[in-house]
Formats: structure tokens, sequence, C-alpha cells
């Protein structure tokens, strides 16, 4: 009988500590008062929220690369040093000074060259902490040299926010 008692002494202390705890958490009430259902809605509705601003904002970006508004397009994407990449067919750009004086610049300057539609759409977004990927389909359409042209091409975008602001920090267009 004493065997018994030591056997199971260790296994029950377990049980109760484990069964206090979960019974201090166990009901619907948090120590602050909320309640777990209320606490994961707060929390999907700022993810949901934080999601919408990301799509928000590549979908701002992507009207201003139709309107060929480098001034503006730089509000949107992290400007220090070599903090934006992109990555652009066989090409890639580092820092948002190279791709915008050798890749954007020369190609908005084409007279040649029309964009009727540059389009970012069909999101799949995800947001973690200050960090957010986001895939997409770029729908464009364009004139070049006086041939209309349209196709659909595919983008994967990694952004920062920054001071409660969201920055591109990466973008991969093919």
């Amino acid at each position: 009988m004493k065997n018994i008692s030591k056997k199971l002494a260790l296994p029950l202390a377990l049980v109760l500590l484990v069964a206090s705890c979960s019974a201090q958490q166990s009901g619907d009430q948090i120590n602050d008062g909320s309640s777990r259902e209320s606490l994961t809605q707060k929390v999907s509705v700022n993810l949901s929220q934080e999601k919408q601003n990301v799509e928000a904002l590549l979908t701002n970006y992507s009207s201003l690369i139709n309107a060929k508004d480098l001034a503006a397009m730089e509000a949107f994407v992290l400007l220090d040093g070599t903090d934006f990449t992109i990555f652009e067919g066989k090409g890639n750009n580092i820092g948002w000074t190279d791709y915008r004086d050798n890749h954007l610049a020369p190609e908005f300057a084409n007279q040649d060259l029309v964009f009727t539609k540059y389009e970012f759409k069909d999101y799949r977004t995800n947001v973690s902490g200050d960090l957010a990927s986001a895939t997409f389909s770029i729908d464009m359409a364009y004139n070049y040299k006086g041939k209309n042209s349209s196709m659909t091409r595919n983008g994967t975008a990694i952004l920062k926010n920054i001071n409660g602001v969201w920055k591109i920090a990466h973008l991969h267009t093919s």
C-alpha cells in the first residue's frame, strides 16, 4: 500500500496542478476581463484590416505605374540604400534609386510605350507582425510602337510596417 501511494503521489500532484491551471484559464474571461472570443475576434479583425491595408497599398502602387508617376511611387517603398529590391524578368535592381533611375525613368520616358492598364489583383496576402507578403496577378495592357498588346503576369511582394505604415521592401514580377 505504501508503494502504491508513492507511485500515485507524483502523477496525482501533476493532475491536480494541471487541473487548477486549467480551471483558472478555462472560463470565458481572461485576466483583463475580456473574453477569449472577443480577443480572437479583435486579432482576426486587426489581421483582416492589415491585409486590406497591404492590398490597398499594392493596388495604389500599381495604379501609379500606369500613371508613370515616379514621385508618388516613392511614398510606397523603402527608400534607404538597398532596403528596396526588385527582380523583374531577367533583371534586378537593388535600391529604389537604382530601380527608379535605371529602369523606371527610362521606361516611362519611352514615347513608344504607353500603358493603358497596369493592375495588381487577385491577392493572396499574409500578415505576421510587421511583415507581410502577397502574391498577385498583374493585368497589363499597353501600346508599343503602335501595336496593342495585353498579358497577365505574376508578382510577389514583401512589405514591412514602419511606424504603422506599410512599405514595399521587395517585388518580384515574372
